[in-house]
């Protein structure tokens, strides 16, 4: 896995063993070519961020500062020596569950990533993070959500949130989201 794009462009970035699915190269450059216009001095917010790859690519394209929340200890610190290895100091990781991070959370972001686990049969932590109330506090006025997802079956409309765009790439499915006006 590399830095697609930007200042850091071409950097390899380690991947932790916990992390199974990382974002693909493909689906980050579509991902990026679709929010181009708002990525630069965007305030980034990174969940279940596994290797940090979608917020240092943020950075690397001109983000101003990307928050990267990761529950696993191994993964958060492989984030730090991502950030190490490209030289960005505008990166804060926090080891914490999601759900916990979000519940304390005042700041608010241009731009969330969220890459949860896809659902197992028992658990859909797309569909329980879509569900949970308090994105107009999180997300910026014009800010977005770019959830990725299995590409199988459907998310309830969030009564905040309106889906801007989705596309399906392979096994995963892309669904950008932006505060209802």
């Amino acid at each position: 896995m590399r830095i697609i794009a930007g200042s850091a462009k071409g950097h390899p970035l380690k991947v932790p063993r916990e992390v199974s699915r990382p974002t693909t190269d493909r689906v980050r450059e579509s991902v990026f070519g679709i929010l181009k216009a708002v990525i630069p001095d965007a305030r980034v917010l990174d969940l279940y961020a596994g290797s940090g790859a979608l917020g240092i690519e943020a950075l690397s394209r001109g983000g101003a500062s990307c928050t990267f929340v990761e529950q696993n200890r191994g993964a958060c610190r492989v984030i730090e020596e991502n950030l190490n290895k490209t030289g960005y100091k505008d990166g804060r990781v926090i080891q914490r569950e999601v759900g916990a991070f979000l519940r304390s959370e005042r700041t608010s972001y241009d731009l969330i990533f969220a890459d949860p686990p896809y659902a197992d049969g028992l658990s859909d932590p797309a569909r329980d993070l879509i569900a949970t109330e308090g994105w107009e506090q999180w997300l910026a006025k014009d800010g977005f959500l770019i959830l990725e997802r299995e590409a199988v079956g459907e998310l309830p409309g969030p009564k905040e949130l309106a889906l801007v765009q989705s596309r399906d790439y392979g096994r995963s499915r892309i669904a950008i989201y932006q505060l209802e006006s």
